[in-house]
């Protein structure tokens, strides 16, 4: 009796002691592992971009060489829909060239809408919104981006932001490829 209770104690600890599984099942189109791709790609091609960045509406350009390119697309990376909180919260429209998220209106996420655009599988065009609301601030944030030859050759980063005790600022970055 006690050697079935001790290989019963055994084989419990074993199963739970079991490694989980880090397949993660993707239900919406994959798009971090398709920026962190485009991160990899221009980490390694450094090309140099127009860099347009408006501040209170005056247009400044220069033409840069981005050094952290995870930083720049920090935004683009919060359009990931593949979260377990994400997960039955958008209506999907799917053709064989693009892919709309629209947030169900039941739903309160920070990424409205996503619309991705396709050629042979591939991403060839990405834009969202994102925007949050709380006690202290409201953000509204549209990024943008474009691909050619498999790489980013211009992305826009736009949108608002107000402090509950501030005037709205609105605030933009485009870059375009220049080489």
């Amino acid at each position: 009796m006690k050697s079935s209770i001790t290989i019963l104690v055994m084989l419990m600890l074993f199963v739970s002691c079991k490694e989980e599984s880090t397949t993660k099942i993707h239900k919406y189109y994959d798009l971090k592992t398709a920026i962190t791709n485009q991160i990899s790609v221009l980490d390694k091609r450094k090309p140099t971009f127009s860099k347009t960045v408006w501040s209170e509406n005056v247009p400044e350009t220069k033409n840069v060489k981005i050094e952290d390119w995870s930083k720049e697309f920090e935004l683009f990376l919060q359009t990931d829909l593949n979260k377990p909180a994400y997960l039955n919260s958008y209506e999907i429209n799917q053709s064989d060239s693009s892919i709309v998220y629209q947030l169900k209106k039941s739903e309160n996420l920070p990424v409205k809408d996503i619309k991705i655009l396709l050629k042979n599988n591939q991403l060839t065009a990405m834009e969202a919104t994102i925007a949050n609301q709380n006690y202290l601030y409201e953000t509204d944030k549209h990024v943008k981006m474009t691909l050619a030859d498999n790489a980013v050759n211009y992305y826009l980063i736009e949108g608002t932001q107000k402090l509950v005790f501030g005037d709205k600022k609105a605030f933009k970055i485009e870059a375009k490829l220049i080489k």
